[in-house]
């Protein structure tokens, strides 16, 4: 993904994107925009709840 163009594209939660893909025009974020200083997040998508966490090694991991 490319987050070279930059605008004010708020997501469904009211986010700023970073920006958008060049190819899709799909908001981009950046995993310190969603972490902040955290290392684990939960998202809630309809009824189920998931968990997204960074690993040790740097790495996401999306856990229903």
């Amino acid at each position: 993904m490319c987050d070279s163009t930059v605008g004010n594209g708020g997501g469904r939660d009211g986010r700023e994107a970073s920006g958008f893909d060049s190819g899709s025009g799909v908001p981009v974020y950046r995993s310190s925009e969603l972490f902040r200083s955290f290392n684990e997040i939960i998202i809630r998508h309809e009824s189920a709840t998931y968990r997204l966490r960074i690993t040790r090694q740097g790495k996401l991991i999306l856990n229903k």
